[in-house]
C-alpha cells in the first residue's frame, strides 16, 4: 500500500495522526492501529513531515529533500542527495546536526544547478553513538573532549566514569536521548590509556571507527568447538591432493594461509594449474555466530602492528589456514591452459591438500634472481616456480593486450620494534613474486565469476565501474595542460587509453604523482550482486573468491558454489541466495571502506609520530599535489607534507586548477618539481605535516590569483590577499 501516493491523490495534508489514519482507514479497509504505525514510520524516515502544530505533510511536497550531513571542522557541512549536486549548508543553517547525521533539509539559495545553499529543516537520526575523546576532571563535573572536533563535549557522571583519570583517552557511549539538547551526557566504557601515547592513540582512532578486536563469548565458544585437525569423515566425496607439490607464498609476517597453488605440465606445452583456497564454509555455518559476527566484521583490518581479524584466530590461524604439513580442506580450482596461456577448460571441486611448503615472497623473488642456496632448498618446486613465472608473465601480456590498467604506486611501509616505536618508514614497490599470485588469483577469480555468471545463479560480484565521463574529460584536459599527451575516451575502449597515458609517463620524476591523479578520476571498486565487469583489470566477469579467511564476500560465495556443487537445484539456490547477496554486497563494501579509512588514519598518525624527530631538518622532496592554499611534497620515504600559500615567496600567484600549478611573476610550482624543504611541524593529534621551503622568509605579504572556470569554459579571476604580519605570536590566517 502507497500511503504516500493515497495521501497526495486525496489531498489528504496537514491532518493530525488520528484524522489522517481514520481517513485512510476508510478509503483502504486497514486498521486504524496498523496505519498509525505505517505513519509513524514514514515520519521517523523523513518521507512524511510532522509540523509544530503536529500536523503531517508530504516532505518531498513541502521541497524537504532526505539528506546525509557531513561537517567541517569551521562548522559548515554538506547534504548529501541522491540525484543533486551536495548542497552547501552554512554554519547557522545546521540546527543541531552532527557529522553523518540523517537530516530533512531544504534549499535556500540557488546559485546556479550546481551551487545549492540549504539548511537543516529536521534531524531525523543521529548515527553517531560512540566517541573517542580525553577526559578531563573538572570542580562541578567531568567531561570529555571528543577527538572529533564537530562534536560537543560530552558530560560524564561519576558512576559512568568507570574510574577514568584525568588526561586519558576513553571510548564513551552517547546517551541518544540527551543528544537534542545543550548537556549532551555518555558513559564511560572503554579506558584506552594516557593520552597523546601512542597505543592509546592507535586504539582511540580504531575505536573511533567501532572497530573491536575481541570476539563476543557466544563466537568464541562456537571457534573453541571446532577440531584442530581434519577429521576422517571430512576426506569422503573430496578430490585427494595430497600427494601435490602444493606450496602457499605470503609475506615472512603472514599468520593465516587462505590459498595455496600446484601445477603440472600437460600436452602441447599447456598447464594444468591447480589453485586452492581454504574452504571456510566448511566451519563458518550460515546463520552461526562465526557466521554473524563475520558478516558484521566484513573484513580483516591490517595495521603495521597488528590485525583485527574477520574471523577468531582458532579459524585463521588455525584450522582454516593451509600450513606446511598439515591437511586442510579446500575449495579447488583446476584450470587447463594452452601454451600461450588461453583457458582451454576449468572446474570447481572439493579437496583435500597437504601444503609442502610455506614459502614468502622473498624466497621466491631470490629464487628467480638465481640464489643457489634457495634453488637447492626447493629443488623438489623449483621447476614448478618456474612454470609459475612463465604463467604469470604470459597473463600479464594477455591482460595487457586487452587493456588491464597497471599503476605501480609504492606504499609507504612503516616498520616498528618490538616496544612500538618506529623505526623507518620506507616505499615499497611490487616485486615479481607479488606479481606472480597476483596474476595466478586474477585468472581463478575471473574462471569463477564466469561460470556463475553463465549458470545464472546469485552470485556477488567484485566491480569497478567506467570512471564518470566529466571526470575523464577533466583529466585529459587537466593532463594536457600538464604537457601530457593523452586521448582518453568518454566511450569505447577506455581501459587501453588509460594504460597508455602510465605507460607515457613511466620514469618521469612526475610518475607516482600523476598516476595517483589518474587513480582518483576513477571509481572505487565495489561488491554487487550484478556482473558490471572490472574496469582496471578490463575483465568482463570478476568476483572475489580467494581470500575467505579476511573477505567475507569470499566467504559468501563459496557457500553459493559449494551449495551447487552438492546438487542443490538452481531455483532453490535462486530463492535462497538471491536477497542475502544483495545484503552482504552492501555490506561488504561499507565495511571495507571503514577499513580503508581506518588504516589510513592509523598510518597518517604514525608518519607525523615518525616526522616529530626530524623537526627543523632538511630534505628533498618532489611536488605531489598544488592547491590554492598551498603545495603539497612527497619526500622519498613517500611521507607527504604542506607548504602552505603563505610560506611561499612572495609573489603574486595564479592558481589553475587545470594544470594544477601556483604560477608567480617570479616562482612558478607544479606536480613533479624537485623542492628543498624544512620540516617544520608534524600534528600527530590532527595527523598533519608541515613543511616550509628553505630560504625563504616567513610573514611577508603575498598575492595569489585564483583562476576559475565557469560551465562554458571561460576564465574568471580574482585576486585575494594574504597579509601576514611580522610576528608569529601575531600572525592570521586568511
Amino acid at each position: 500500500m502507497d500511503i504516500v501516493k493515497l495521501i497526495r491523490d486525496n489531498k489528504l495534508i496537514y491532518l493530525k495522526l488520528d484524522s489522517l489514519s481514520k481517513s485512510l482507514s476508510n478509503l483502504t479497509g486497514e486498521a486504524v492501529v496498523d496505519l498509525k504505525n505505517e505513519i509513524n514510520s514514514l515520519i521517523h524516515d523523513g518521507t512524511l513531515f510532522l509540523d509544530e502544530q503536529n500536523k503531517i505533510s508530504i516532505s518531498a511536497d513541502k521541497g524537504y529533500f532526505k539528506a546525509k550531513i557531513t561537517l567541517n571542522r569551521k562548522g559548515y557541512g554538506f547534504a548529501s542527495i541522491d540525484g543533486y549536486p551536495d548542497f552547501f549548508i552554512p554554519a547557522f543553517a545546521i540546527n543541531g546536526a552532527y557529522d553523518g547525521d540523517d537530516c530533512l533539509v531544504e534549499i535556500i539559495n540557488r546559485k546556479s544547478d550546481d551551487e545549492i545553499e540549504g539548511k537543516v529543516v529536521r534531524v531525523l537520526r543521529h548515527n553517531t553513538t560512540h566517541i573517542v575523546g580525553t577526559f578531563i576532571v573538572g570542580k562541578n563535573k567531568n567531561v570529555v573532549f571528543p577527538d572529533d572536533t564537530k562534536l560537543p563535549q560530552i558530560r560524564i557522571f561519576k558512576n559512568d566514569s568507570k574510574n577514568a583519570k584525568n588526561n586519558e583517552k576513553v571510548w564513551v557511549e552517547l546517551d541518544m536521548n540527551t543528544m537534542d539538547s545543550k548537556d549532551v551526557r555518555g558513559k564511560v566504557i572503554e579506558i584506552l590509556g594516557l593520552a597523546n601515547s601512542p597505543k592509546a592513540e592507535q586504539l582511540s582512532i580504531i575505536r573511533s571507527f567501532n572497530l573491536i578486536e575481541q570476539f563476543d563469548p557466544n563466537t568464541l565458544k562456537e571457534a573453541r568447538a571446532i577440531s584442530n585437525y581434519v577429521e576422517k569423515d571430512k576426506y569422503k566425496n573430496r578430490e585427494d591432493f595430497t600427494q601435490q607439490r602444493v606450496i602457499t607464498i605470503d609475506g615472512e609476517d603472514a599468520r593465516d594461509f587462505d590459498d595455496a597453488i600446484a601445477v603440472e605440465k600437460i600436452e602441447n606445452n599447456g598447464y594444468r594449474l591447480f589453485v586452492h583456497i581454504a574452504d571456510v564454509s566448511n566451519y563458518v555455518k550460515e546463520n552461526s555466530y562465526l557466521d554473524k559476527e563475520a558478516y558484521k566484521r566484513g573484513t580483516s583490518v591490517y595495521f603495521s602492528n597488528q590485525v583485527i581479524p574477520m574471523l577468531p584466530k582458532e579459524l585463521s590461524n588455525g584450522i582454516c589456514s593451509l600450513s606446511e604439513g598439515e591437511n586442510r580442506l579446500v575449495l579447488s580450482v583446476i584450470i587447463d591452459l594452452d601454451k600461450n596461456c588461453n583457458v582451454l577448460k576449468h572446474k570447481i571441486t572439493e579437496g583435500i591438500i597437504n601444503s609442502k611448503h610455506r614459502m614468502t615472497y622473498t624466497e621466491i623473488k631470490n629464487i628467480l634472481l638465481g640464489d643457489s642456496f634457495l634453488i637447492d632448498k626447493y629443488q623438489d618446486v623449483y621447476d614448478d616456480i618456474l612454470s609459475y613465472q612463465e604463467i604469470s608473465k604470459k597473463l600479464l601480456l594477455k591482460r595487457h593486450a586487452r587493456g588491464e590498467i597497471r599503476m605501480n604506486i609504492p606504499e609507504p611501509y612503516i616498520l616498528e620494534n618490538e616496544s612500538g616505536e618506529i623505526v623507518s618508514i620506507e616505499k615499497r614497490i611490487q616485486d615479481e613474486a607479488h606479481t606472480i599470485i597476483e596474476s595466478l588469483m586474477i585468472l581463478t577469480n575471473e574462471c569463477v565469476a564466469k561460470t556463475f555468471f553463465d549458470l545464472k545463479i546469485p552470485f556477488i560480484y567484485r566491480v569497478h565501474e567506467k570512471p564518470d565521463s566529466e571526470k575523464v574529460v577533466k583529466l585529459s584536459n587537466m593532463l594536457k595542460n600538464m604537457g601530457v599527451a593523452n586521448q582518453l575516451q568518454i566511450d569505447g575502449d577506455v581501459p587501453s587509453s588509460y594504460q597508455k597515458i602510465l605507460e607515457s609517463i613511466q620514469g618521469k620524476p612526475n610518475e607516482t604523482t600523476l598516476t595517483k591523479l589518474i587513480l582518483r578520476s576513477m571509481m572505487k571498486a565495489r561488491y554487487t550482486p550484478t556482473c558490471l565487469g572490472h574496469f582496471g583489470l578490463a575483465s568482463e566477469y570478476y568476483c572475489h573468491f580467494t581470500s575467505p579467511i579476511r573477505r567475507y564476500p569470499d566467504l559468501m560465495i563459496h557457500r553459493i558454489i559449494k551449495n551447487y556443487l552438492n546438487g542443490v537445484p538452481k531455483q532453490d539456490l535462486k530463492l535462497k541466495f538471491e536477497p542475502i547477496v544483495a545484503r552482504a554486497s552492501e555490506q561488504s563494501s561499507e565495511t571495507e571502506k571503514i577499513a580503508d579509512e581506518a588504516e589510513r588514519e592509523v598510518d597518517d598518525y604514525k608518519k607525523a609520530v615518525y616526522m616529530t624527530k626530524f623537526i627543523g631538518e632538511q630534505f628533498v622532496g618532489t611536488v605531489s599535489g598544488v592547491q590554492e592554499f598551498g603545495i603539497f611534497v612527497e619526500l622519498d620515504n613517500g611521507i607527504e607534507g604542506l607548504v602552505k600559500l603563505e610560506y611561499l615567496p612572495s609573489d603574486e600567484y595564479v592558481y589553475d586548477d587545470m594544470s594544477m600549478s601556483l604560477k608567480g611573476n617570479n616562482h612558478h610550482y607544479t606536480i613533479g618539481d624537485s623542492v628543498k624543504i624544512i620540516v617544520a611541524n608534524a600534528n600527530t593529534k590532527l595527523r598533519q605535516i608541515d613543511f616550509e621551503l628553505v630560504g625563504v622568509e616567513k610573514n611577508t605579504l603575498r598575492n595569489f590569483v585564483i583562476k576559475k572556470k565557469d560551465k562554458k569554459s571561460k576564465t574568471n579571476s580574482k585576486i585575494k590577499k594574504i597579509k601576514k604580519s611580522k610576528s608569529n605570536k601575531n600572525r592570521k590566517k586568511k
